[in-house]
């Protein structure tokens, strides 16, 4: 911890703290519990079995006291942090006065809390001479969970029966002693068993090393002083949230999003956020959203409270610890039996892909109206990432694979101050997540990466600009691969903000290296690559923020030199006329173009697009012959 931050802390304890708080203990304290959540994570990542885990790092850990509040979380995925307390206070109520030292509970019940049937919660309690203090939990995405094909994140999936085995609150270990009956179910009802039995392992390895470590923290200051020390790290991160909220103007904003389709041929399904600013308190209500969809594009408690409260996380201080502090300031609803909020026994496999970046996203817009300065341009969905599985016959006995393929990820929204980076993935992710690198794929996988490189032009333009989308090639050998495309923001592309354009969008199809014919698909559907054929994935750059006209002219030549952008659009966008050879700006010719631009476009949007289904990529690269598939399966 810097200086700085030792010095902020000080001065918010001295400001309202209890009187016998010491703030160098304080700091201490909170720096050892997120010590303890990142020893965790590591633990999790060093012992897990998937790609999913091991290398996507597709999971979260965090630390909660006996209240099931949030205290503290490191190198986390904000869908899973801003909500795990949901799903916690589910198996609380589910074992209320039953609760053992020894025992770990594990759940992944949408309509218990959770944030989707893919993502599996572990928690164990951590007791000390009696006494119930803290709770260690991870929440990992399994690489699959029994859906009826195979992949946890389902788009065509009609109903919780099709999408997964479903498991509310239960019990694995009771005192100690593992429930080998119900982990062999467990087992019994996935695919890749010997695999998910080793992720199970590696998180309950992370809670028990986080359960160790919390119990040594105890033993050194004492039950009484930590609590009263976890009530004052609380406190501070209250105090701090209520100073950054008040800051912004009281008033209500609304923002709209659309998701690309339902994964049953439904399309642009509207998501719609007012968010009410009031004092210290933000209420973010999801009401005039579409009505829950046919497939697994459905939204869950856990997702909606998570997506509402990433974007107002994303506009304070990032000094504050992230914790039940920051969270209790914030409060969501949507009418149950919409796609925001849906109803029992709906699908919600999608939930944290979409409507979870549409959520955000119309937070998003919202929040560009209250305060433009904390806010961003648009994220870039969930899109050419498949799940693609297969049989490999390389060993010499043929075995079942598959892998959560991150590597084809969008990019991230440019800020007031900042460009986008690429392959963010997902606003519900925010950087958290990691692609698999070319060599380890191609050694587990029976495939190869024909290319994988950055898309010109694939970005949202601006004074600031978003990140770059990736243009990835696999082609399969020794047998066909079985590939279900999940996501969102083909057809509604990630928005640009005060004078910022629209990423591209993107898509995927498959072609056929023989006659060159093309599939192109939506963002959710299902395609086999047989040998001789090739998957491709184009994913859209993150919008833009701000005039690209005011962008410095030096950083738009040195982007055509590196192939970020091409020359047409550095002088049809952003003004800029670069010598051909030397990539130097032509200072005479970018004035007077960037003055004739000026004059003859008008004011500039405050949002764009402002309809749905705005997207031109696919139009452009579609040739005589190719096909367009809407959700196939």
């Amino acid at each position: 911890m810097s200086n700085e931050q030792v010095d902020t802390q000080t001065r918010a304890l001295e400001l309202g703290a209890e009187k016998d708080i010491d703030p160098i203990t304080f700091s201490v304290i909170l720096n050892r519990f997120h010590t303890i959540a990142r020893e965790m994570t590591l633990t999790l990542e060093y012992t897990s079995w998937t790609s999913i885990l091991a290398l996507a790092r597709d999971f979260s850990c965090a630390i909660y006291d006996a209240k099931a509040r949030q205290v503290a979380m490191m190198d986390a995925l904000p869908i899973h942090t801003n909500s795990l307390h949901v799903i916690l206070g589910s198996m609380v109520d589910a074992f209320e006065g039953e609760v053992y030292d020894g025992d770990v509970i594990v759940s992944n019940d949408p309509y218990s809390g959770n944030t989707h049937v893919g993502d599996f919660v572990t928690a164990c309690p951590v007791f000390h001479e009696g006494k119930h203090l803290f709770w260690a939990v991870t929440k990992g995405h399994q690489l699959d969970c029994g859906a009826y094909e195979a992949t946890s994140v389902a788009p065509s999936a009609k109903d919780v029966w099709q999408e997964a085995l479903q498991l509310p609150p239960i019990k694995f270990y009771e005192k100690g002693e593992p429930r080998k009956d119900v982990i062999n179910m467990y087992l019994a009802n996935v695919r890749y068993k010997d695999m998910l039995y080793g992720d199970l392992m590696a998180q309950l390895g992370s809670i028990w090393n986080g359960r160790r470590r919390m119990i040594e923290l105890v033993e050194e200051y004492g039950a009484d002083d930590l609590e009263r020390y976890v009530e004052a790290i609380l406190d501070y991160a209250d105090r701090r949230t209520s100073e950054q909220i008040q800051a912004m103007p009281d008033g209500s904003y609304v923002g709209e999003s659309w998701i690309d389709t339902d994964g049953s041929g439904n399309t642009n399904l509207k998501v719609r956020a007012e968010v009410t600013i009031r004092g210290d308190h933000v209420h973010v209500d999801f009401a005039g959203s579409s009505p829950q969809g046919d497939g697994g594009t459905n939204g869950t408690r856990g997702v909606m409270e998570a997506s509402a409260g990433i974007p107002l996380l994303c506009a304070i201080d990032p000094d504050i610890p992230h914790n039940d502090g920051c969270l209790r300031h914030i409060t969501t609803d949507a009418p149950e039996g919409s796609i925001v909020k849906a109803k029992y026994p709906a699908a919600t496999a999608m939930a944290t892909l979409c409507p979870a970046g549409q959520e955000q996203e119309s937070v998003w817009k919202a929040l560009a109206q209250a305060v433009p300065e904390r806010t961003s341009a648009g994220y870039g969905g969930f899109h050419c990432v498949p799940s693609i599985s297969g049989v490999d016959r390389r060993g010499d006995e043929p075995a079942e694979w598959a892998a959560m393929f991150f590597n084809g990820g969008s990019a991230g929204g440019a800020s007031k101050n900042a460009d986008g980076w690429p392959l963010i993935m997902t606003s519900s992710g925010l950087g958290g997540l990691k692609i698999l690198s070319t060599e380890m794929c191609e050694l587990l996988y029976p495939f190869m990466i024909d290319r994988h490189e950055i898309e010109t032009d694939s970005m949202g333009h601006g004074e600031t600009m978003g990140g770059a989308g990736i243009n990835i090639v696999v082609r399969p050998y020794g047998g066909p691969m079985d590939c279900h495309a999940t996501g969102d923001g083909a057809s509604n592309p990630p928005f640009g903000l005060f004078g910022g354009t629209p990423g591209i969008g993107g898509g995927n199809f498959r072609e056929d290296l023989a006659s060159g014919h093309r599939t192109y698909i939506s963002s959710k559907g299902y395609l086999k690559i047989e040998d001789g054929q090739t998957w491709v994935g184009v994913s859209s750059g993150g919008g833009g923020y701000g005039d690209p006209l005011d962008r410095p002219a030096h950083k738009v030549a040195e982007h055509v030199r590196d192939e970020i952008i091409s020359a047409e659009i550095a002088e049809t966008v952003y003004g800029v006329v670069v010598d051909a050879e030397s990539f130097a700006v032509l200072e005479g010719a970018t004035e007077a173009l960037r003055k004739k631009i000026r004059a003859e476009r008008g004011p500039v949007p405050v949002v764009q697009p402002d309809r749905p289904d705005a997207a031109t990529w696919l139009e452009g690269h579609m040739r005589e012959g190719d096909e367009y598939l809407i959700d196939p399966q």
